[in-house]
C-alpha cells in the first residue's frame, strides 16, 4: 500500500506555501511536481525515492524538503496538480451543463445532447489529449490502493463530474441521480471512454490505427454518441446539431 504517512489525517506542514514566493520558486516547485509525477507513475509511492525525484528535477534534496516537507507531501502535491488540470479542462463544460439543468423545461433531446457533449469533452482529454501517461498510471495506482491522494482526486474532480453525468442520465431514465441503476449506467459510459486510454495500445492495434487524433478521434466520438443514445433507449439521430 502506498505510504502509511499518506493515511495520516493531518498533512505535514509545508516549509514553503504552495502559492507563495517569487517566480523562481514557482518554477522550481513546478519542476519538482512534474518530475515526481514521472517517478511516481513509473515506480509507485513505495518504489520512488526523494533522491530519484530530485535527480529527475535537477534540484537538491533540501529543495524538496523546503517546498513539500517529505515524500508524502510531494505525492499529495501531484494529486492536487492532476485535480487542478482535470478541473480546468472539464470545468467549463460542467458549468454549462449545470446551467442548462437549472432550466425549468429541459427537453429529452437537449438532455441527451448535453450528455454526449460531456463525454466528448471527457474523450478529448482522456483519448485524444496530450496529458502524460504517468498521470494515468498515478490514478490507476490510486484506484488499486487508495491513499489520501485519492481523496483529493475523488472529492475535487471525480465526484463532481460523476454527479453532473448522473443528473443527465437520471433525467433520461426517469430516475433519481443517486439510484443504483443510474449510477451503474453512468459508470459504464465512463468505462467506455476509459478503456481506450487504459488499454490504448491494444485498442490501436485492433483498430489498425497509429493514434487517436483528428478523424480517428471524431470517429470514436461518433460511436460513443451512438452508444450513449442506445444505452438510454434514444435514437442518436434525434440529437440536435
Amino acid at each position: 500500500m502506498p505510504g502509511a504517512a499518506l493515511r495520516s489525517p493531518a498533512a505535514p506542514a509545508r516549509r514553503h506555501p504552495a502559492s507563495g514566493g517569487y517566480a523562481r520558486g514557482r518554477v522550481t516547485r513546478a519542476k519538482i511536481v512534474a518530475a515526481a509525477l514521472e517517478i511516481f507513475g513509473a515506480c509507485g509511492f513505495d518504489g520512488a525515492s526523494t533522491r530519484m525525484i530530485a535527480d529527475r528535477a535537477r534540484v537538491n534534496l533540501p529543495a524538496l524538503q523546503y517546498y513539500f516537507g517529505d515524500k508524502a507531501g510531494i505525492y499529495r502535491a501531484c494529486a492536487e496538480h492532476i485535480a487542478e488540470r482535470l478541473a480546468a479542462h472539464l470545468g467549463p463544460t460542467v458549468e454549462r451543463i449545470r446551467g442548462a439543468l437549472a432550466e425549468p423545461s429541459l427537453s429529452r433531446a437537449r438532455r441527451l445532447a448535453l450528455l454526449q457533449t460531456f463525454f466528448d469533452t471527457f474523450a478529448d482529454l482522456l483519448i485524444g489529449g496530450r496529458e502524460p501517461d504517468h498521470w494515468v498510471l498515478f490514478i490507476i495506482r490510486e484506484q488499486a490502493s487508495p491513499t489520501a491522494a485519492f481523496d483529493i482526486l475523488f472529492e475535487r474532480v471525480m465526484q463532481r463530474f460523476a454527479r453532473t453525468a448522473t443528473a443527465l442520465v437520471g433525467g433520461l431514465m426517469g430516475l433519481p441521480p443517486d439510484d443504483p441503476r443510474v449510477l451503474a449506467r453512468t459508470l459504464m459510459l465512463f468505462g467506455g471512454v476509459l478503456f481506450f486510454r487504459t488499454a490504448r495500445e491494444a485498442s490501436l492495434r485492433l483498430l489498425g490505427w497509429r493514434d487517436f487524433r483528428g478523424r480517428r478521434l471524431d470517429f470514436l466520438k461518433g460511436a460513443l454518441h451512438e452508444n450513449i443514445a442506445a444505452s438510454l433507449g434514444e435514437r442518436s439521430g434525434e440529437r440536435p446539431a
